[in-house]
């Protein structure tokens, strides 16, 4: 797979999360609270699909565990379980991609 492709689906992948509700209050802090939680909420589905691309979708190596959890700042099995099949159909929608299927779960 090309560097090229790679971030063409990765900008592909990251549009497909939508963007948090504005919040309006009148209380400052509350809305700020509000926003922050929002953008959180963005940022987490931004890295299980992602997480979800880099296993699942690029071949004919699909980035370790190890690289993904260094990248990411999370453990290898904090990786394993941080993006499910709700992710992966996400990906291949925003993509057009299928799954490649995987052999064995190296590390």
């Amino acid at each position: 797979m090309s560097t090229r492709r790679v971030t063409a689906d990765v900008k592909t992948v990251l549009a497909a999360v939508p963007n948090p509700p504005v919040v309006s209050s009148s209380d400052a802090v509350l809305a700020a609270l509000a926003d922050a939680h929002g953008r959180r909420m963005r940022a987490e589905e931004e890295i299980r699909l992602l997480l979800a691309y880099g296993r699942q979708f690029v071949y004919p190596h699909p980035y370790t565990f190890g690289e993904l959890a260094s990248a990411a700042g999370m453990s290898v099995s904090g990786v394993r379980t941080a993006y499910g099949q709700q992710d992966v159909d996400k990906v291949a929608a925003a993509t057009g991609l299928e799954p490649v299927p995987s052999d064995g779960e190296e590390s």
